[in-house]
C-alpha cells in the first residue's frame, strides 16, 4: 500500500508521537479472530492433557467472556485479562475439566498459550513498519494503542516474537485500562499519563470510529488504512472447515512426495508425525516424564519427538525427557533369560518353533566353537530343522549339557549385570514412574523382556506406532497402538494403517548396528553387530530418505498447528493416504522396494535377509473373494504387497494391474457400508466394524 500521504501529513503538522493500532495495521491474521482463540484451546488442551475438545474449550471462553461483558457493563475487549482468566476456570472446575489443584498450571499457561496461537497466524504488515521505523528514526514516539483481549505482557511478548518491540515506547492495551478506542475514553486517558498536546499526535488505525472518530473527537490527529478488504478477508475467512483444511495440508505434503525429484516413499512422514503427535499429547494427558525409546528405530523416532517438542513446547519446566535405550529382540533374550528350567523361551517359540540346534545356540549368543562342541557331544545334526524344537528331546538333552549350562548360565548373569548397569545410566526414577518404552511395533516383545527383567515389580507400558500383537499383556505391562491397533479391536482403520508394517521398520533404521548383548566393558554397555548390508542401506538409501522426511515434518509441524482438528478427522484422512501409498506404486517405487529388500535383516531366529511376503491361505476362492467385496480392508495387507511380487515376476503385468480399480472399490464400498447401510441396518454388528 501506499503511504504516501500519512508521511506527507506527519511532516507537515509536525506531529511528535505517533499512536498506532495494532492488528490490521501493524500485523494481520491469516484466519478469523476468533479462530486464534481455537487455536489457544488445541494448545491448552494438548499441554496440559486436558480430556475436553477444542470446540467444548473454545466456547467456555466464548461463554465467560460473554458473561463478564453484562456483569461489568464493558466490552469484551475491556474486560481485565486475569477476570476472564478466572471465570474461565471456575468453569472448568465446575465441570470437573480441571482439579482445584491443577487451576495454577492452567493460569501459568494460559497467557503464554495466547501469545502462541496469535504468533502462529500472524503476519507483519511491512510498509506500515517502514512508516513506523522512519518515523522514529527522526526523533519521534511510538506508542502502540490496541482494544484487545489480552494483558500488556502478552503484547509485549508477540512484539518481541515478530522483533519489533524496539519501536514502542510504551504499550496501551483495552482490557488493561479497562477503557477502549471503542468508546474514545482510552485517548484522553494515555494523553494524560504521557502529559502530551494532543495535536502533537497522530493516530493510525484501520477503523473508521476506533481509530479515526474517536481519536478526532479527543482532539488527535488521525490517518485510516484502508478497512474494507479486512473485513471482507475476515468476513470469507469464517467459511471453509477445519476437516477440508487438514485434507488440503496432509495431500499437498502427499503430492509433494510424488514429485520425480522426491525420494520415493517419503510419504510415510505423515505417518510419523501422526503417531509423534498423538505421542506427545499421550504423555501430556497420562503425565509422563521420562520415555525410552527403543532401538533401532526408535533412534529416528526419538529426533523426530525432539523436534515436535522443541516446536510445541511452552512451558520448559514441562519438558518431558528423552532417552535412547539400544535393545534388539535378540538382546533383550539375553538379559532377560532365566534359570534354563524355567526359561520359556517366549518369543522364540511364538516366531521360531521350528528351529535348528546351531539356530538355538546362536540365539543365546553361544560361540561357534562352543557350539560345535556341545553338538558334538549331544551326536546331532546341528543343521537340520526340529519341528516343535522346544518340545523336542534334543532341546531337553541341550539343557542337560554341562557345556552349555556352564556357558548359560556364566553368559545370562553378566548380561543380566551389564543390562542393570545400562539402565542405570539414564538416572531416571523407574521405581516410581515405571517405564515408557516407544517403540514400531507390533507386539511388545522387548517391552515384556524389560518387565520380566525387574522381576514384574516395575510397570513397563509401551507406545507403539501399530500394536498387533498382545501377547501375555497385564496391568503392569499396557501397551498402546497409536496410529493402529487390535486393542480393543480392529477397525476399518486399523486393517488399514497395518499393512506394510517392515516398511515402517526399514524407514526408521538407525545409523548403528543390533544390539546384540550387553556387558560391563562394552562402551554404551552394549555389544552390537552392524550387518553390511544394513549398513550400505543406511548409508546409501535411508539417512537421505530420513532426512527428506525430517524436511516435511517440520514443514507439518507449522502448517498444521492453526488447524483445530480431532484424531479421528486425521485418522480418516491418514488411511485414505494409506490406501493411496500401498495400492499406488510406481515403477521407481517397486525399484526402491527391491533395493530396501536386499537389507533388511531379522537378528532372531533363522536370520533372514529380505523383506518377506506372505501371500493368503485361500481354501475357497468364492468365499473368499465374497469376504474381499464385503470387507476389503482385511484384505489390504496382502494387496499392498500384491504389484511388488507380480513386478519380480513380469514388469509388464505389473503395470497393468488393475490398482486404480481396487482403489476406488475401497472408496464405493466404504461409502456404502458407512453412509448408508450404516444408517438403515444393524449389519455392524453381524458384519462390519
Amino acid at each position: 500500500m501506499s503511504l504516501n500521504q500519512l508521511h506527507k501529513q506527519l511532516k507537515e503538522k509536525n506531529i511528535k508521537f505517533l499512536f498506532t493500532d495494532y492488528y490490521d495495521t501493524i500485523a494481520h491474521r491469516h484466519v478469523h479472530p476468533n479462530q486464534t482463540q481455537r487455536i489457544w484451546a488445541k494448545l491448552m488442551i494438548r499441554e496440559l492433557g486436558l480430556s475436553v475438545t477444542i470446540d467444548t474449550l473454545y466456547f467456555i471462553r466464548q461463554e465467560s467472556s460473554k458473561y463478564l461483558v453484562e456483569q461489568l457493563e464493558k466490552e469484551d475487549f475491556e474486560i481485565p485479562y486475569d477476570i476472564l482468566q478466572h471465570e474461565i476456570c471456575k468453569r472448568l472446575i465446575n465441570a470437573d475439566i480441571i482439579t482445584i489443584e491443577e487451576k495454577d498450571d492452567f493460569l501459568n499457561l494460559f497467557e503464554d498459550a495466547d501469545v502462541r496461537a496469535e504468533a502462529s497466524v500472524q503476519y507483519l504488515n511491512q510498509d506500515v513498519l517502514d512508516t513506523i521505523k522512519y518515523f522514529k528514526s527522526n526523533g519521534g514516539k511510538v506508542y502502540l494503542v490496541s482494544d484487545f483481549y489480552g494483558s500488556k505482557s502478552l503484547f509485549e511478548k508477540l512484539l518481541k516474537h515478530h522483533g519489533v518491540i524496539d519501536l514502542f515506547e510504551n504499550i496501551y492495551s483495552s482490557a488493561a485500562l479497562e477503557k477502549s478506542k471503542h468508546t474514545g475514553d482510552i485517548y484522553t486517558s494515555i494523553l494524560k499519563e504521557l502529559a502530551i498536546n494532543a495535536q502533537d499526535v497522530m493516530m493510525i488505525g484501520d477503523n473508521h470510529r476506533s481509530d479515526y472518530l474517536n481519536a478526532t473527537k479527543c482532539g488527535l490527529n488521525a490517518y485510516q488504512l484502508p478497512h474494507k478488504k479486512y473485513l471482507k478477508r475476515n468476513k470469507r475467512n469464517n467459511f471453509g472447515n477445519d476437516k477440508k483444511n487438514l485434507k488440503r495440508t496432509v495431500k499437498d505434503v502427499y503430492n509433494t512426495c510424488q514429485k520425480r525429484s522426491s525420494i520415493p516413499y517419503t510419504e510415510y512422514i505423515i505417518f510419523y508425525h501422526t503417531f509423534i503427535e498423538r505421542l506427545y499429547d499421550t504423555t501430556r494427558r497420562k503425565n509422563i516424564k521420562d520415555l525410552f525409546f527403543l532401538a533401532r528405530e526408535g533412534q529416528y523416532l526419538k529426533r523426530l519427538f525432539d523436534s515436535y517438542q522443541e516446536y510445541a513446547l511452552i512451558d520448559e519446566t514441562r519438558k518431558i525427557k528423552t532417552h535412547y535405550l539400544k535393545m534388539s529382540r535378540h538382546a533383550a533374550l539375553q538379559m532377560s533369560l532365566k534359570d534354563i528350567e524355567v526359561e520359556p523361551f517366549t518369543f522364540l517359540q511364538l516366531k521360531y518353533s521350528n528351529i535348528s540346534p546351531d539356530n538355538f545356540l546362536i540365539a543365546v549368543n553361544c560361540p561357534e566353537e562352543l557350539r560345535q562342541q556341545i553338538i558334538s557331544q549331544l551326536n546331532i545334526d546341528g543343521k537340520s530343522i526340529i519341528k516343535g524344537f522346544f518340545k523336542s528331546s534334543v532341546f531337553e538333552s541341550i539343557k542337560k549339557n554341562k557345556s552349555f549350562l556352564d556357558y548359560y548360565n556364566s553368559h545370562r548373569e553378566s548380561s543380566h549385570n551389564a543390562f542393570k548397569a545400562y539402565v542405570n545410566s539414564f538416572d531416571t526414577q523407574i521405581e516410581k514412574n515405571g517405564i515408557n518404552v516407544v517403540d514400531i511395533g507390533w507386539g511388545g516383545t522387548m517391552q515384556e523382556a524389560i518387565f520380566e527383567f525387574f522381576d514384574q515389580k516395575i510397570p513397563v507400558t509401551g507406545y507403539y506406532l501399530g500394536l498387533g500383537n498382545i501377547y501375555n499383556i497385564q496391568p503392569q505391562t499396557k501397551r498402546y497402538g497409536l496410529i493402529s491397533s487390535l486393542m480393543p479391536y480392529f477397525d476399518y482403520y486399523d486393517y488399514i494403517l497395518m499393512a506394510n508394517q517392515q516398511l515402517y521398520e526399514q524407514f526408521s533404521g538407525a545409523d548403528h548396528g543390533s544390539a546384540v548383548d550387553y556387558s560391563l566393558e562394552a562402551k554404551d554397555y552394549t555389544i552390537e553387530y552392524h550387518k553390511p548390508e544394513e549398513k550400505w542401506l543406511y548409508d546409501n538409501h535411508i539417512k537421505r530418505h530420513q532426512e527428506e522426511m525430517f524436511g516435511l515434518h517440520r514443514l507439518l509441524l507449522k502448517q498444521l498447528e492453526p488447524i483445530c482438528f480431532s484424531e479421528e478427522m486425521m485418522q480418516n484422512v491418514i488411511s485414505k493416504i494409506a490406501l493411496r501409498v500401498g495400492l499406488f506404486q510406481s515403477a521407481k517405487k517397486l525399484k526402491f522396494i527391491d533395493t530396501l529388500s536386499s537389507g533388511f535383516y531379522q537378528n532372531v531366529g533363522h536370520n533372514k535377509v529380505g523383506l518377506s511376503y506372505e501371500p493368503p491361505k485361500v481354501k475357497n476362492p468364492v468365499k473368499s473373494m465374497i469376504r474381499f467385496l464385503m470387507t476389503p480392508e482385511k484384505y489390504f495387507r496382502y494387496l499392498v504387497k500384491l504389484k511388488p511380487a507380480i513386478n519380480k515376476k513380469s514388469k509388464f503385468l505389473a503395470f497393468f494391474t488393475p490398482m486404480y480399480f481396487i482403489y476406488l472399490y475401497f472408496g464405493f464400498n466404504k461409502y456404502i457400508r458407512f453412509k448408508i447401510l450404516h444408517r438403515f441396518f444393524l449389519l455392524k454388528y453381524n458384519v462390519f466394524k
